[in-house]
């Protein structure tokens, strides 16, 4: 297997040092990643003006596909890209969000992680809206110390490590083969495609639809996506045109599974994950005994399977599978399931005595744990947390609502 390559991009030399050594004392991946490259500032210039030159030959028609040995290939060979947002060693129009536009749509590059966008701009912090950055051409944004938490690279985990994260080396598999996917599906209808069709589609908020079209989202296919005239979360620049047409998969692929994670599975009501499924329908699992040790052996990205789950639940699961981090099924086709104990005889329902953690992605005794509400669209926005100390949690008001 070719070990994939990691670039970060940072104007910090203590980042690369410390990520280095975070990646070193997790010995599984050292056959899976190359030693992580920090870009120099001059290595760095040339590819972003590269990349610029990229989006003005497209627009210009000069080019139908990516250059073979321009300076931004450093960012077409990355599996993962980590910029960091302020990088003070070069030219003040550039930041870490245009570099991230600038490479999901004009190279080849995989999971791209911003560092350092959002506030609080602590070394640790939990985002207690739930919400995400959908505003953001990064897969994912955290802090730069949290590049090296094991839990983002591997499970199982321990500590702090938020459930919205992704395992980025399944990621960097899963992106690749949605990609592929759409290669000659790009005239497909985007949620017919995804699965979301009769009563299916009509559950979608046209809050949570006007990402994929402001107009008619409905009938929106993968190329219209990513068009620079349509929702402007594709191509967003006036009249920016895309390389070539693995260029529109690679950008449709990226950015709709962003919207699937963020917007539709965190809200917990269109589709649902296995810890807040069975913390609704314990009987799932088909156990007599409900430990946190038993609970969190479905805290995992495994198939469902793995998990232990009771396999009635197979023909409701979300079958683009590689467009989310996680197992996942429709909520509206379970809950109507009298196949289900939970369903059957509601007001049997037997409650666990544990809550399912966001900021620890484990279950615990609800007595140890903190409640919360998201700012969430969702009747499930009432979520926990362990409440680490050492860990900033914001806004505060959320505890309160």
């Amino acid at each position: 297997m070719t070990k994939k390559k990691i670039l970060i991009c940072d104007d910090t030399p203590e980042i690369e040092t410390a990520f280095k050594n975070g990646l070193k004392r997790i010995k599984e991946l050292k056959d899976y990643f190359e030693e992580p490259v920090l870009a120099s500032k001059d290595d760095l210039n040339k590819a972003i003006q590269a990349l610029e030159t990229r989006l003005k030959d497209a627009k210009d028609g000069k080019i139908n596909d990516y250059p073979g040995e321009d300076a931004a290939k450093i960012f077409d060979d990355a599996a993962v890209l980590a910029i960091d947002y302020s990088l003070f060693e070069l030219d003040a129009s550039i930041t870490g969000e245009r570099i991230a536009y600038l490479a999901r749509c004009y190279s080849k590059c995989g999971i791209i992680i911003a560092m350092n966008q959002y506030p609080p701009y602590v070394e640790e912090y939990f985002d207690l809206t739930l919400r995400g950055h959908l505003e953001s051409y990064a897969d994912l944004n955290i802090p730069s110390s949290s590049l090296s938490n094991p839990g983002l690279w591997l499970e199982p985990w321990n500590g702090f490590r938020p459930w919205s994260w992704p395992l980025i080396p399944y990621s960097i598999e899963k992106l690749e083969r949605s990609i592929s996917e759409l290669r000659g599906n790009l005239g497909e209808k985007c949620l017919e495609f995804l699965g979301f069709t009769g009563v299916k589609a009509l559950t979608l908020p046209r809050s949570t639809t006007e990402f994929l079209s402001r107009d008619k989202p409905e009938d929106t296919t993968f190329r219209n996506f990513v068009d620079s005239g349509g929702s402007g979360n594709g191509l967003r620049g006036r009249n920016e045109q895309p390389i070539n047409d693995d260029a529109i998969a690679r950008i449709a692929a990226a950015r709709i599974s962003c919207w699937l994670e963020y917007d539709i599975l965190q809200s917990q009501d269109i589709l649902v994950d296995a810890p807040h499924l069975v913390s609704r329908f314990p009987t799932l699992l088909n156990r007599k005994e409900y430990t946190a040790k038993i609970l969190d052996s479905i805290c995992s990205f495994s198939e469902p399977d793995a998990l232990g789950l009771n396999p009635i639940i197979e023909p409701f699961r979300f079958t683009r599978k590689d467009w989310i981090s996680r197992p996942a099924w429709f909520w509206k086709d379970l809950r109507e399931n009298e196949n289900i104990d939970e369903v059957k005889n509601p007001f049997k329902i037997r409650r666990l005595d544990q809550v399912f953690c966001e900021d620890i992605s484990r279950f615990q005794s609800k007595d140890d744990t903190r409640e919360f509400v998201a700012d969430l669209n969702s009747p499930y926005a009432r979520r926990y947390v362990k409440h680490i100390d050492t860990i900033q949690y914001t806004p505060l008001v959320r505890f309160s609502l």
